[in-house]
């Protein structure tokens, strides 16, 4: 049964019902990104930001297990894997970081993603970004459904609201309202669109 999820999670991707459907497991919420990439035309096992998830959660997973000293060797195991594949692929996503299921990271690095942060679920992260760095170890908190733009960097405590959309090549540096896109440096809220725009 298992290996039936992992071929074919799901028989079309939900973004709707896919935090309901993970809750906190690790699994489901990976399953659910293989679901998101295979929804966007990728095949999942060949794309790094996949392998940068599925290594990412199999970290937080096995940093949860108690007694920690059972543990320990495969914890260090994991932590040199990490940084291997930080070499070679420039994605950087901390174990610490809160990640909701249903992330697509559709390209390469580089890209950091620092221990403090939360992402929520079905959110989509672009090249060359920059999550959550800033003084005091920021502490980002990015809502669902959030598109993410290439080059963008967001600094500092800052709040992202859902649905919200970070355009290309943007500093975000305070909070961004719900539903609201965020564009230039720094990132203004661009006006909604006026009823009838085509």
């Amino acid at each position: 049964m298992l290996t039936k999820l992992i071929w074919n999670p799901f028989i079309s991707y939900d973004r709707t019902r896919i935090k309901k459907w993970a809750g906190d497991s690790q699994l489901r919420a990976c399953i659910g990104d293989l679901a998101r990439f295979r929804e966007n035309g990728f095949s999942g096992w060949g794309s790094e930001g996949f392998y940068a998830l599925v290594l990412f959660r199999l970290q937080k997973t096995i940093n949860n297990q108690r007694p920690i000293w059972l543990w320990w060797p495969l914890r260090v195991a994991l932590r040199i894997l990490r940084k291997l594949f930080v070499i070679v692929t420039l994605i950087d996503i901390h174990p610490d970081a809160e990640i909701g299921a249903g992330l697509i990271i559709p390209h390469g690095g580089p890209i950091r993603v620092h221990g403090k942060t939360r992402i929520g679920s079905d959110c989509a992260l672009h090249h060359v970004c920059t999550i959550g760095a800033g003084p005091n170890g920021a502490g980002t908190v990015i809502g669902d459904h959030v598109y993410i733009g290439c080059h963008s960097c967001i600094i500092g405590k800052v709040i992202i609201g859902d649905g919200a959309m970070i355009a290309a090549n943007s500093l975000v540096i305070s909070n961004v309202p719900a539903g609201t896109t965020a564009i230039g440096v720094p990132a203004k809220i661009l006006p909604p669109m006026p009823r009838g725009w085509p």
